[in-house]
């Protein structure tokens, strides 16, 4: 009837509404903690004198769009779980589906969420990520030429790494990049090295990424930390090697170069890093979908049954996903998985299952 048909339409929003709000909350709480995660990695860069504190907000904003296409298909799938296994405690939905209500009519509610975030995620992958990320190793080059971008306070000593690296500078010029009386102590492998320079500024080396402080008209002395093998040189330029971020280890410059091109310079190359990175741009959109399908039979619970276990399954779910798209990419990168097949295999994977249970499951909510 025209007022049956009228009730399950106000359910649908009824449940929209709930997975909606329920998104927004958690894409906050879930951005909040990454916001200390990255925050937390930037500041350890710049204690160990790796990044420039000058650039430390910088950074952090041009870090967003990556953060945002990591958390946002958790945040749909929590939403999802949560609102339905509020829905299934409260018993709210036993009363629907004596009003008739199909499992199959909350796909309409859960398709409007999920295109509208799909489309978003797509967006910011393919376009914004990259444009922040060569934005910030374009500012990061820029730094390594400005001393006032690293914070350098003339006449202080500065301790980094621990106290494993002290560096000290009279005077800085006025173009910013040129150090005067330049004094640094730094301890590696057992062995202590004291460089005294006229003059010094950095400089980064494009082809291997790797960040040096060029020391001109100067001396090293160096010796054991333990014993008096001492010995002193002099030299006119020395280029000394400045530590690489831990996160940056495992991370080349031709890959930091690669997530800062634009997707469609890697649109069909053909190139196995290149088809990797491009499918891993698109992978947070196919997952949104993927994990929101997944999350209705995921969330099926006894009307006494807490929320919390139901959530805890769902992020296990998640982690197993993620971790073996993270897997798949150095599978299409060294040739182990065909380039044709690439991560695609997963989502198709996870879908299949997420429709085989949510068909099994459509009994609890109502058969359609």
């Amino acid at each position: 009837s025209a007022d049956g048909f009228r009730e399950l339409h106000i359910l649908q929003k009824y449940i929209f509404r709930e997975w909606f709000w329920t998104f927004l909350a958690v894409t906050v709480v879930l951005l909040i903690v990454m916001v200390g995660i990255s925050l937390g990695e930037l500041l350890n860069d710049i204690a160990g004198g790796r990044v420039p504190s000058g650039l430390l907000v910088t950074l952090m904003v041009l870090k967003m769009p990556e953060v945002m296409t990591t958390i946002v298909p958790l945040a749909v799938f929590i939403a999802v779980i949560w609102g339905l296994g509020r829905l299934y405690r409260d018993q709210e939905m036993s009363v629907m589906r004596a009003s008739g209500f199909r499992w199959t009519m909350m796909l309409r509610p859960l398709f409007t969420l999920l295109l509208p975030v799909s489309l978003v995620l797509v967006l910011i992958s393919l376009l914004l990520v990259p444009s922040a990320s060569s934005l910030a190793l374009k500012k990061l080059e820029e730094a390594f030429r400005n001393a006032a971008e690293w914070g350098l306070q003339t006449g202080q000593f500065h301790v980094l790494q621990g106290g494993d690296l002290v560096l000290y500078v009279a005077g800085v010029e006025k173009d910013g990049r040129t150090l005067n009386e330049v004094f640094i102590q730094q301890i590696r492998d057992d062995r202590e090295q004291i460089w005294v320079a006229e003059k010094g500024y950095y400089w980064l080396d494009k082809e291997k990424g790797d960040r040096y402080l060029t020391l001109e008209n100067g001396q090293v002395t160096e010796g054991g930390t333990d014993t008096l093998d001492f010995g002193i040189m002099q030299f006119s330029r020395n280029d000394l090697k400045l530590p690489v971020p831990e996160r940056k280890q495992r991370k080349n410059a031709s890959e930091e170069e690669l997530s800062a091109r634009p997707s469609t310079d890697i649109l069909f190359t053909g190139v196995p890093e290149e088809v990797a990175e491009l499918q891993w741009r698109l992978s947070p959109a196919f997952a949104a979908i993927v994990l929101g399908l997944l999350a209705i039979p995921l969330s099926h619970s006894a009307p006494r049954e807490g929320r919390g276990g139901r959530a805890l399954l769902g992020i296990l779910a998640y982690v197993v996903y993620a971790n073996v798209l993270v897997m798949c990419r150095d599978w299409i990168t060294t040739g182990h998985v065909p380039m044709v097949l690439g991560m695609w295999w997963v989502h198709a994977l996870v879908l299949v299952i997420a429709l085989v249970w949510l068909r099994r499951q459509g009994r609890m909510v109502g058969k359609g």
